[in-house]
């Protein structure tokens, strides 16, 4: 018997008892959706928090006062040029970075750097009757470019508009359409937290990037935060110091530590490298995509159990029919594959109609709460799961009836 008939027969095997075949299949089908669809959020999740870091510029650091402890952030616990920042276990009480220090740091940096101040605060935008959330970002003329800002109408916030404490605003692009959704919003005025201000320029759309989304912020003069928006007098909650060359961020965050605690006195202050913030979530996520992986690769275990269970009465049932074909000169290896061709196909077909409940599943379900990324890999691993599952769990049933005795199976009712 060649594999042809062996083929031919394991699939009239599958199509007589059509109803168990598709019962055995979803054990299969569960376990390669769960597989497909727990990895597909795995590295969305990945992909999402990656594009918002690398949006931000991969030579951007961060300096916040407080020292934090690095152990979370892969840092040299002593600080320097190997990690993210110089730090010590909580956050150092009175901690805070000034302009000054920020003017200290620039006189002395023996690097190309560009530094970029910002404070932020939650505000009520209103136009007309429309009322919206968002959030103030209170910056300088530098900030558009160390977070890869850019105007699609209008322009960006000036030295001048800093250093007079203007009211002339950028709006978000999610800001633009909610306010002025039939109307360019330059040069028209707006009202935040009950004052007026000017809108001079429109931000293009960016999505979220590290600490905030310019969609739905508004970008104001630096300088203006403290005057009426409360915030203390001379404090920056973040700067941003872009490395022009990204290269160099291990030196730069090595010298502008010394720098800043000759100042201080002490390290009260944390640096973030966003090119090893990167490199860490890699790393984490797909540890935790392997994970999620692992978890659904339990239900495929369960599906894998029940192919054998319905294979071994499968067996059971054909035990004379097995006992005519070997009298009538069918070898074991004859028996053999054809059992393990059915227990195969079995797996195979499930595994099948499991990547496309997983990927309709992702598409229209999970993306609705969630960022989903279903991959190649993803399925190829699937697809070899579901081949490995009916292999396995069909050997057994398949050496048991091919190793059945013809006068004993003859006998067999």
């Amino acid at each position: 018997m060649d594999l042809r008939d062996s083929f031919r027969n394991a699939t009239r095997a599958i199509w007589a008892a059509k109803m168990r075949s598709f019962l055995t299949m979803l054990g299969i089908i569960i376990g390669i959706a769960a597989v497909v669809m727990l990895m597909a959020v795995g590295n969305g999740t990945k992909q999402s928090i990656l594009s918002r870091m690398q949006s931000s510029g991969s030579g951007n650091l961060y300096l916040t006062a407080g020292a934090r402890s690095n152990v979370l952030m892969g840092g040299n616990p002593e600080g320097g040029a190997g990690g993210f920042a110089a730090s010590r276990a909580g956050v150092s009480s009175g901690a805070e970075i000034t302009a000054q220090d920020l003017t200290y740091i620039e006189a002395r940096v023996t690097y190309s750097v560009v530094v970029s101040p910002t404070n932020q605060t939650n505000i009520t935008i209103k136009n007309g009757n429309t009322t919206m959330s968002g959030t103030g970002i209170f910056a300088t003329p530098t900030y558009f470019q160390v977070e890869n800002v850019t105007i699609a109408d209008g322009r960006m916030i000036s030295d001048g508009d800093v250093s007079n404490r203007t009211r002339n605003v950028v709006i978000g692009n999610t800001v633009q359409t909610t306010l002025f959704p039939n109307e360019s919003a330059v040069g028209q005025l707006i009202r935040i937290n009950g004052a007026s201000y000017k809108v001079v320029g429109v931000a293009a759309s960016k999505g979220e990037t590290v600490g905030s989304s310019v969609d739905t912020a508004i970008v104001l003069p630096f300088s203006v935060g403290e005057k009426s928006f409360g915030i203390a007098h001379n404090r920056v909650q973040r700067t941003t110091i872009e490395c022009v060359d990204p290269t160099q961020t291990k030196v730069v965050i090595a010298e502008i530590t010394d720098i800043l605690t000759l100042k201080h006195k002490k390290v009260d202050f944390t640096i973030q490298d966003v090119a090893a913030m990167t490199a860490l979530v890699t790393s984490s996520m797909t540890i935790l995509t392997t994970l999620l992986a692992a978890i659904g690769g339990l239900s495929l275990l369960v599906g894998g159990i029940g192919i054998m269970n319905i294979m071994l009465v499968s067996v059971t049932e054909r035990t004379r029919e097995i006992g005519i074909r070997k009298a009538l000169g069918a070898r074991e290896r004859d028996i053999l594959v054809q059992f393990l061709i059915e227990s195969s196909l079995l797996s195979i077909s499930g595994g099948i109609l499991g990547i496309v409940v997983s990927v309709l599943g992702s598409d229209f379900v999970v993306s609705r709460f969630t960022t989903t990324a279903v991959t190649g890999s993803s399925i190829l691993l699937a697809v070899g799961f579901s081949i490995a599952v009916g292999v396995f769990f069909g050997v057994y049933p398949a050496r048991t009836a091919a190793r059945l005795k013809p006068v004993e199976a003859l006998r067999y009712e």
